[in-house]
């Protein structure tokens, strides 16, 4: 028998070496191409939440109303809604009126139109047009809507809380730049209701209405409710009718950042704000760690960051938005 050649002890031990070496270096590019699919999903996935939840915001501000939006101090009116504490007038701007530096007034407050039941049909089901000429101080008529269509869809949008009756009214504003209601008080948050009631407040120019017929809408207070004092209803022929004022705020979560929260579903006109326990909340975001806001010439520009949680790695992300009405 021919004998037959055999790896040496040495020549085994050297193959192994080379594959110990071998796996040592594919390991660790298995390790790398793991880590960085993680980190490049964490990427991905909070640049496509935040960019979502900023559309949401851009959505949900082209509707507001012109004159309606402001900022507020968030812990001062949560701590009038937990302590009782006094508002102060400096606790709530114009958000036209906001500081350049500081953080105090981190909440952004509107009122939205109705574009739901607005757009829903061919030909809008009310038509933003008050035949001025014919109107009292009761009520005024709407040419070619169909607040029917209108009572039935902002019903089932707000869960049965404003339904064009009596009393579950919408609102009117009228769309006037120059129209003063008292003779000296033009359109201004605190004239809007979004903040509590106070002593001092007017609510007399954004009028609480309810649908006697088609085609005309009825106010259901002659009065300022603070007052008792009948006040004059200067009707114009443009006008927008709301049914839920809106509101996004941040809450703290504990470790450093903030849950960015919408409050909506509430009528400042019949006295509701959105700290009210009853309101309607969602959280549009997690792990928040900018939300600015500021407005110039009619447009609004937000900054919106959040943080992605990787460990002891944290990945951040920011967008940028402009509202151009």
């Amino acid at each position: 028998m021919k004998n037959r050649k055999a790896f040496s002890l040495i020549e085994v031990v050297f193959v192994l070496v080379i594959l110990g070496i071998v796996a040592s270096i594919v390991s660790q590019i298995i390790v790398q191409v793991y880590e960085n699919y993680i980190l490049q999903r964490a990427i991905y996935n909070v640049s496509t939440k935040t960019e979502l939840v900023a559309n949401q915001i851009v959505n949900r501000l082209t509707y507001r109303i012109q004159g309606t939006t402001i900022s507020k101090d968030h812990k001062a009116f949560l701590d009038y809604k937990n302590l009782g504490t006094a508002i102060a007038d400096t606790d709530w701007l114009a958000i036209e009126d906001l500081p350049i530096a500081g953080t105090k007034y981190t909440t952004i407050e509107w009122i939205g139109y109705d574009n739901d039941s607005f757009s829903s049909h061919t030909n809008p089901n009310w038509s933003g047009v008050a035949n001025y000429e014919t109107a009292s101080i009761n009520k005024f008529t709407t040419p070619a809507s169909t607040l029917e269509n209108v009572a039935t869809i902002i019903n089932n949008l707000s869960n049965g809380k404003v339904d064009l009756t009596s009393n579950k009214p919408a609102s009117v504003l009228f769309m006037q730049n120059d129209n003063y209601y008292t003779g000296s008080s033009e359109y201004s948050p605190l004239c809007m209701g979004l903040i509590p009631e106070l002593a001092t407040s007017s609510t007399d120019c954004i009028f609480p209405v309810w649908a006697d017929s088609n085609t005309s809408l009825t106010f259901t207070r002659s009065q300022d409710p603070n007052s008792a004092t009948i006040r004059p209803k200067i009707i114009t022929e443009r006008y927008k009718l709301a049914w839920s004022a809106y509101a996004i705020a941040p809450e703290a979560d504990g470790k450093g950042l903030f849950n960015l929260v919408l409050y909506s579903n509430y009528q400042p006109w019949n006295g509701e704000s959105y700290i009210d326990n009853n309101i309607t909340k969602h959280t549009l975001m997690k792990n928040v760690s900018v939300f600015k806001f500021s407005e110039n010439g009619g447009v609004i520009h937000f900054k919106l960051c959040a943080t992605e949680l990787l460990g002891d790695t944290n990945i951040s992300t920011c967008k940028e938005k402009a509202i151009i009405r």
